[in-house]
């Protein structure tokens, strides 16, 4: 009886003593996931991610250039540029991806300046010319778009109530989950994600898998387990994320639309134009479908333009004439200005 006993005390301590070790290797991946999400400055190689955007439109002159320098509402410093119209006119918000800047969307400002809009190019915190601080891929990011919604509506070349917010990747899941203001017209939104903690969860489960190549056989046919630990990671990245920085990791564009068209029902909803390539491995196409359904669900305004064999930002590259025809007539019906075509 008592070596049963001391049997069991054994078993329990080596369980016991196995979890803690499990957690703790847990804790530290999630910890070491952490700090590379949310490193600042740390920019990717546009050879590997590069936007096909137009470069045929040509960049004002400096002279309708000006820098800009301004707040969020937390204090972090961020920088951008305003391209002025010789008259009033619309304005175009341009939001830029994950690691990425706003330099790798000047084509697409050039192109649209070109049609007549005043242009508000800014980098997200941590990325670009704007202060090093840490990101988060969305939720704390939503103060950077509202300070440049706000710089926005105080240039004197921008028409009251005729912004437009134009985002790809990362920066158009920020324009969903942003509050709506008065001044935004509508949103154009490029290959967003519905919800990071799936995207994340696949980032995960990716690294795992490409780091495993040079295990042996026998360890490979771990691989079956890499769903579950990437679950896993996530969650425990979660807890570690709120404990250093404050606020949730998990930015959900798709419960915002809902929460926000329904506490705000009497108020005028903002129109989504949503563009996202059918073939997509970065964010797939299903997070497309999710959010047209929340969309949906709550009544808000929505077209979408969804593009077969085309990947993360690939839209315009497929038919650059059909999407830039798309952009101008949605932009001109909800702006209400004459049609483009006209």
């Amino acid at each position: 009886m008592a070596g049963n006993h001391r049997w069991i005390i054994g078993l329990t301590t080596s369980s016991g003593l196995l979890g803690l070790a499990v957690s703790s290797g847990l804790a530290i991946l999630a910890h070491h996931f952490v700090d590379e999400l949310s490193h600042p400055h740390a920019e990717i190689d546009e050879g590997q991610f590069a936007l096909d955007l137009p470069h045929y439109a040509a960049e004002p002159p400096l002279a309708v250039q000006r820098s800009l320098t301004f707040q969020a509402s937390d204090g972090t410093c961020l920088r951008g540029e305003f391209w002025a119209q010789p008259a009033p006119a619309p304005t175009v918000i341009l939001c830029h991806g994950y690691r990425i800047s706003r330099s790798t969307l000047r084509p697409a400002a050039a192109l649209e300046y070109e049609y007549g809009y005043n242009i508000l190019l800014f980098d997200f915190r941590g990325h670009g010319e704007s202060e090093s601080v840490i990101t988060s891929g969305g939720v704390a990011e939503v103060r950077d778009l509202e300070a440049a919604i706000t710089t926005a509506t105080r240039q004197p070349e921008t028409l009251p109530g005729k912004i437009i917010i134009q985002g790809f990747s990362m920066g158009a899941s920020i324009a969903l989950l942003t509050p709506p203001h008065p001044d935004v017209a509508a949103i154009i939104a490029d290959s967003p994600y519905a919800r990071l903690d799936d995207i994340l969860r696949r980032f995960v489960r990716y690294r795992l898998t490409h780091e495993s190549r040079g295990w042996r056989p026998t360890l490979r046919q771990l691989r079956h387990l890499f769903p579950a630990l990437a679950w896993a990671v996530v969650v425990a990245s979660s807890l570690d994320f709120r404990i250093r920085f404050g606020h949730s990791l998990f930015a959900r564009p798709d419960l915002n639309i809902k929460r926000r068209n329904e506490k705000q029902r009497n108020l005028r909803q903002i129109p989504i134009l949503l563009i996202h390539g059918e073939d997509d491995e970065t964010i797939p196409i299903q997070h497309a479908y999710t959010l047209a359904r929340a969309a949906q669900a709550s009544g808000t305004p929505l077209e979408t333009y969804f593009v077969p064999q085309a990947g993360h930002c690939e839209a315009y590259s497929r038919n650059p004439q059909h999407y830039v025809s798309l952009l101008r007539s949605f932009a001109a019906r909800h702006l209400k200005l004459a049609s483009p075509d006209a």
